[in-house]
């Protein structure tokens, strides 16, 4: 079993695509309803701030690895 595969990198570039959306969607709270619910939204955006800051971290993380020789032998397998 090989600790990189095809699908596990799929499975992180998907992972970091849910991040990114789900920071998306927890800023719009605080676009919506900033004034009536300041505690909850500054949560939720604080919250939000910090999926949309680790997706890209993720993604890199995911590109520097591939660039390893060893796991590009191993992603240069995959069909798709």
């Amino acid at each position: 079993m090989k600790p990189f595969d095809c699908s596990k990198m799929r499975a992180a570039v998907s992972v970091a695509v849910t991040l990114l959306l789900a920071g998306i969607l927890l800023q719009i709270p605080r676009a919506l309803f900033g004034a009536d619910f300041p505690a909850f939204t500054t949560l939720l955006s604080g919250i939000g701030l910090v999926t949309v800051v680790s997706s890209p971290v993720v993604l890199l993380a995911i590109g520097l690895l591939a660039t390893m020789p060893s796991v590009a032998r191993d992603l240069a397998l995959c069909d798709r």
